[in-house]
């Protein structure tokens, strides 16, 4: 069961705490009367505040914009940096963490370079949250810590409970109880010392969390109660969200089935209202709904929601909030019977655990717990001096330690004994989830091994780079497949004084896709090395007639299943013609900077049945010294990427080709290489790529 603590309302008051807050109308009648550019950033900043305060991020991003193109004309790093940051705001606001993370790292050199350590204490603040979010530890507590220590120099007490704040929350993710008490408890002090309502309300909450955590219910029920009350004076939605889910933990704990769902159910209502595309929250919700629902015993409720919280918490890829969702998953379906299911999700279990750690978080850790322990030793050590004036209280204290040390022997020996039946019961199902775990491995090996062997096939029919050099030695090839085999190839031979080159796209990938390359090798070999056609048009005209009946191929749905797209040219170098034919891949030439393209017919080898079957056309190209023809498949433009996650597309690839034409082949070669690998980024790569150039 998890404790929620502060997470988005951390960004907004990072940000909305950057101006006053008029309204927005005043704000657009300055806005109006605004000349300068300078007063225009500082009026839209505003803007973007109030705007965002009232979850209208759609203006907010409009604000932002305008915020970008004025800084930019005018060299102000102040407002490039500003634009980034509510660029960041905006994607924490959709629990887009690692682009919130890009944003920053562009604003913080910014404010740095300007000297603004106001601001850099702000932003550092954004970034520590971002990490936390993502449940990085050890980099959220370098930033609150690095965020703390500009406030302290700066004498900015109220900001400094901010960074307390979040402090409190990694020392409570890594169930350092003490240390975030400590933390929470100092930022309160300073909250209520200002007199800020609203943060007074949250770090009630927040404290009433850390003694939920520490098994403390007694004493977090009369902070979460106050946090209601003040909440509901200030009409906080979202803080009333939180606050209630956390009082449905604690109904959850003691057993109280129906209060807990009522609680949970109402914060995820809540939340569905202000922000429905807030994943993280969402997820929370949806996790602990499950929870009440495996306690209660119907898993299959159970995992209804908690499978919705893990689709959420891999959406935004965040360990800290997975956690928990793959433990209930893993405990649930080991109720179920799966036991394979559960062995799968306690492995993601411990992995999302494991990455909560790691060697600098704890270093950082070990300096701060020694820093505030000392403090402790210290009270303590004044305290031992008062009591020991009064021998009485000391004899009374080592009665009740006596009682309690017994009492607790009774304990500790009840919960070894049925830990040992519970683990026993456990080792039992280890050892069949092993054998079930033995027996898939076995088997993916068997299969691996085969698609391996399959490799090693294809990678024989290729053209090596050796034959290429000598047939074309002014070219390259850009092959990358998908999978370990491909449903893309290149072939090329030398035939009657001429060279023949063709690059396939099968259909499919993986081993479907390189069963038709076999197929398509077979073909192109028997037309062009023995029927000796060497028109393109006529082989592929062969190569569909021997397709239809090698596969008994007839126009109906399951048969446009199997084909394949090609182009195809013969180059004679005597006449300084290139003779071409294409099924739906076209042939791009590029003279002096310009690309030209020569169209493909529509049609692919193999059953088609659009306007019906025609003969391929062949283009003949008279060819200039220099030319740079290039032909490819489609697995390249159609390559998802980049900021917004598009497609690359042929223009795309059409200018890079146009800009790279005159380099050396085996330069252009890498630099299409590269460009792919930055363009494909953390996303899977969709489909076989081929490129095929040469220089004539």
């Amino acid at each position: 069961m998890r404790s929620s603590k502060l997470f988005v309302f951390f960004f907004i008051f990072s940000f909305t705490g950057l101006f006053a807050q008029p309204d927005i109308d005043s704000l657009q009648k300055e806005l109006a009367k605004a000349a300068a550019d300078t007063s225009r950033i500082h009026i839209l900043s505003g803007l973007a505040s109030s705007y965002f305060r009232d979850n209208n991020f759609e203006k907010t991003k409009d604000c932002a914009d305008q915020i970008a193109v004025l800084a930019e004309k005018t060299k102000n790093h102040k407002g490039q940096a500003r634009a980034y940051e509510i660029y960041g705001l905006l994607d924490d606001a959709r629990s887009d963490f690692d682009a919130a993370l890009q944003n920053y790292a562009l604003a913080l050199p910014l404010y740095e370079k300007e000297g603004d350590a106001y601001n850099t204490s702000i932003l550092h603040q954004d970034i520590a949250n971002a990490y936390y979010s993502l449940g990085t530890n050890d980099k959220a507590l370098k930033h609150y810590m690095e965020s703390l220590k500009l406030r302290e120099q700066m004498g900015d007490s109220s900001a400094m409970a901010s960074s307390y704040m979040g402090m409190s929350n990694v020392y409570g993710q890594m169930n350092r109880h003490d240390l975030s008490l400590d933390f929470a408890k100092k930022a309160l002090r300073l909250k209520q010392k200002y007199n800020e309502q609203r943060m007074v309300s949250w770090l009630l909450n927040n404290i009433g969390a850390i003694y939920l955590e520490s098994g403390d219910t007694a004493s977090a029920l009369p902070y979460y109660s106050r946090s209601v009350e003040l909440k509901k004076q200030l009409n906080d939605q979202y803080g009333l969200a939180t606050t209630y889910k956390n009082i449905g933990t604690i109904e959850l704990r003691k057993k109280q089935y129906a209060a807990a769902l009522g609680h949970y159910r109402l914060a995820l209502e809540i939340r569905m209202k202000l922000n429905p595309d807030d994943a993280y929250e969402m997820a929370v919700c949806f996790d602990d709904i499950g929870s009440v629902y495996m306690d209660m015993g119907m898993n299959d409720s159970a995992v209804h929601y908690i499978a919705q919280a893990i689709e959420l918490g891999e959406k935004i890829n965040s360990w800290e909030l997975l956690r928990l969702p793959y433990s209930n998953m893993a405990q649930v379906l080991a109720k179920k019977g799966d036991y394979e299911g559960a062995y799968k999700y306690e492995l993601k279990y411990r992995a999302a655990k494991d990455s909560t750690l790691s060697s600098e978080t704890n270093a950082l850790m070990t300096e701060m717990a020694a820093k505030y322990d000392n403090e402790k030793k210290e009270q303590r050590i004044a305290l031992q001096e008062l009591e020991l004036s009064d021998q009485k209280k000391m004899n009374i204290l080592v009665i009740a330690v006596a009682l309690f040390a017994v009492l607790l022997a009774f304990v500790m020996l009840r919960g070894y004994l049925s830990k040992k039946k519970a683990n026993r019961q456990l080792q039992e199902k280890n050892e069949l989830i092993e054998h079930q775990k033995a027996l898939v491995e076995e088997k993916n090996k068997d299969i691996t091994d085969s698609i391996h062997y399959a490799q090693r096939i294809q990678r024989a029919i290729l053209p090596s780079a050796e034959y290429q050099q000598k047939l074309i030695p002014d070219s390259f090839t850009l092959f990358r497949p998908k999978d370990i085999v491909s449903g893309d190839f290149y072939w090329m031979e030398q035939w009657n004084g001429k060279t023949v080159i063709a690059v396939v796209d099968c259909t499919g990938h993986g081993v479907p896709g390189a069963f038709m390359t076999f197929v398509a090798y077979s073909l192109l070999n028997e037309a062009v090395l023995e029927h000796g056609i060497s028109d393109p048009a006529a082989v592929l005209n062969e190569m569909r007639r021997n397709l239809n009946r090698m596969l008994r191929q007839k126009n109906d749905a399951e048969a446009l299943k199997d084909g394949m797209d090609i182009s195809i040219c013969v180059l004679d170098r005597n006449t300084m013609t290139l003779d071409y034919a294409g099924a739906y891949n076209p042939l791009w030439l590029v003279r002096n900077g310009t690309l030209r393209e020569t169209k493909a017919d529509k049609q692919p080898i193999g059953v088609f049945t659009g306007e019906g079957e025609k003969p391929f056309t062949t283009h003949s190209i008279a060819l200039e010294k220099g030319d740079v023809i290039y032909l490819f498949t489609d697995g390249y433009a159609d390559q998802f990427g980049g900021d917004k996650g598009k497609k690359f597309k042929y223009k795309s690839l059409q200018q890079l080709l146009a800009s790279l034409h005159d380099k050396p082949m085996g330069e252009q070669k890498a630099e299409l290489d590269r460009t792919f690998e930055s363009w494909k980024g953390r996303l899977e790569q969709l489909d076989d790529v081929c490129v095929f150039g040469m220089r004539i």
